[in-house]
C-alpha cells in the first residue's frame, strides 16, 4: 500500500508543503512505444465539490475523501479497481464525518470517524465497506488508525493528554494491544505495519525538554525494540515499513532540533544515512524518494539508491517539486510547480526507473495536477486542479492515470 500526502496546494489540507527553489537541470524527455497513460477523474456522489486520494493499493483500488457544498468536514470514499462508480465509507453511527488514511491490498481500509476532530474515533472498514469502531484505552480522548495490512491488523495511536500519545495495534477480531514504549519514554506513535505484523514508529519522553525520539519496531507479538542509529545521531522517527522489512525514517543529529536527514534501515537491520532531505517513500529494494537538501537548502527532487548513491531527478521547466512515491519496479511520481509559486499550477510527473521524466497527461479539468501514489502495475493516483480565467484554483478532483 502507498502512503499519500496532500500537498501545499490544497486549502483543505492540514499542512502545507514548503516551496522548494530548484536550480535548472537538463531534462530527459521520455520516448516510448508503450500505450500512453490517460487521466480520468474519479466520480463523486451528487453534491460533491472536491475529492482527494489518500491511498492506492496493488490492485488499483483507491480510497480518499470528498467534500460537499456547505459541509465542514469530509466523507470517506472508495473507488474500486475493476468496477465503475464508488462506495461510500460511512462514519460510525451517530457521527457526521469520516476520512480514510490507509488501504490494504485485500481491501481493508482504516481512518477516522468524528463530529469534532479533537474527539475522533479510529475506524476500520471491511472490504465490504462496513465500519467498525476500534476501541481506545479508557484514559484516551481520541485516536487515529494510521495503517492496515492484508489480514486487517491495524497500527495507530491514542491521544493521552499532556501532549502524549499511546501506540496501539488492533487485531483482525478487533481486540486491542497497547504497545509498549522504550524504558524511560512515556509517549509513542505507530505509523506503519507490514503483512508480517511488524509495526514501526517511535517512542519519546514528553517532558518539555525536546528530548529526541527513539525509532522503534514492534514485532508481531507486540515486543518493542530500538532501531540502531548511525554515528552522530541522537534520534529518529520512522514512517514506513515494507513487507520485507525495509524501513524509512528521518534522523536528528547531535546538537540539532530537527529531523532532517533521510535514514533507511535495510531488512537485516543495518542503517544508512542518505543525507539531508525529506524522504516520502521507500520500496523493498531500499530505494527512497523525496527532496534532497544536500546541494540546495531549498531542495532537489531526488532518489536515494539502495547502493548508497543519490540521483537528482529532472524537473522540467519548473522551479520546485517533490517526489512522493516509488513502486517496487523503481518508477516514481510526484509534482512540480512554477517559479511564481501559484499553488493552482501543479504539474504531475512520472519518473521512470532510469530517471527519465514523463509529464502526466492533462485531465478534463485542464493541465494542472499532482501525483501521489503509484503501484507495481503502473497505476498512478493523485488529483487534478480546475482553475478560473485568472489561474485561481476552483476545483480539486481525485484522479487516476492508467494505460
Amino acid at each position: 500500500m502507498t502512503r499519500v500526502r496532500v500537498p501545499r496546494s490544497v486549502p483543505l489540507a492540514a499542512a502545507a508543503t514548503a516551496l522548494l527553489l530548484l536550480g535548472s537541470a537538463p531534462v530527459a524527455v521520455a520516448e516510448s512505444s508503450e500505450r500512453p497513460l490517460t487521466a480520468r477523474l474519479l466520480p463523486i456522489p451528487p453534491g460533491g465539490l472536491h475529492s482527494f486520494v489518500k491511498d492506492l493499493n496493488g490492485r488499483g483500488t483507491i480510497v480518499g475523501e470528498y467534500y460537499t457544498e456547505g459541509s465542514t468536514g469530509p466523507l470517506a470514499i472508495r473507488w474500486n479497481a475493476r468496477r465503475p462508480g464508488y462506495t461510500r465509507l460511512a462514519p460510525l453511527p451517530g457521527e457526521q464525518f469520516s476520512t480514510a488514511t490507509a488501504l490494504s491490498d485485500r481491501g481493508w481500509a482504516v481512518g477516522l470517524s468524528y463530529d469534532d476532530p479533537a474527539d475522533s474515533h479510529p475506524v476500520r472498514w471491511t472490504p465490504g465497506a462496513a465500519p467498525t469502531r476500534l476501541t481506545l484505552p479508557d484514559r484516551a480522548r481520541g485516536g487515529k488508525a494510521s495503517a492496515v495490512n492484508d489480514s486487517g491488523t491495524v497500527a495507530g495511536e491514542a491521544s493521552a493528554g499532556n501532549d502524549r500519545s499511546l501506540p496501539l495495534r488492533w487485531q483482525p477480531d478487533g481486540s486491542r494491544t497497547d504497545l509498549p514504549v522504550l524504558p524511560g519514554d512515556d509517549s509513542g506513535t505507530a505509523k506503519s505495519i507490514n503483512n508480517a505484523g511488524t509495526a514501526v514508529g517511535w517512542t519519546e519522553k514528553r517532558d518539555g525538554t525536546d528530548a529526541p525520539a527513539h525509532p522503534v519496531r514492534w514485532n508481531a507479538a507486540g515486543a518493542v525494540s530500538a532501531l540502531p542509529l548511525p554515528a552522530g545521531f541522537v534520534g529518529a522517527r520512522t514512517s514506513r515499513i515494507t513487507d520485507n522489512g525495509v524501513v524509512l525514517g528521518h534522523g536528528r543529529l547531535a546538537g540539532s532540533t530537527t529531523y532532517d536527514r533521510v535514514l533507511v534501515w535495510a531488512a537485516d537491520g543495518t542503517v544508512r544515512d542518505a543525507g539531508p532531505g525529506r524522504g516520502y517513500d521507500v520500496n523493498r529494494a531500499g530505494t527512497a524518494v523525496g527532496a534532497s537538501l544536500e546541494d540546495d537548502p531549498n531542495g532537489d527532487t531526488a532518489r536515494w539508491n539502495a547502493d548508497g548513491t543519490r540521483t537528482v531527478l529532472p524537473n522540467p521547466a519548473e522551479a520546485a517539486g517533490e517526489v512522493l512515491a516509488i513502486n517496487n519496479r523503481g518508477a516514481a511520481v510526484g509534482y512540480a510547480w512554477p517559479p511564481a509559486g501559484n499553488p493552482a499550477l501543479d504539474k504531475a510527473l512520472l519518473w521512470k526507473p532510469d530517471g527519465t521524466v514523463v509529464p502526466l497527461p492533462p485531465s478534463p479539468l485542464g493541465p494542472y495536477a499532482a501525483a501521489f501514489a503509484i503501484n507495481d502495475a503502473g497505476v498512478i493516483a493523485g488529483f487534478a486542479v480546475g482553475t478560473d480565467g485568472a489561474d485561481k484554483a476552483t476545483t480539486w478532483r481525485a484522479t487516476v492515470w492508467k494505460r
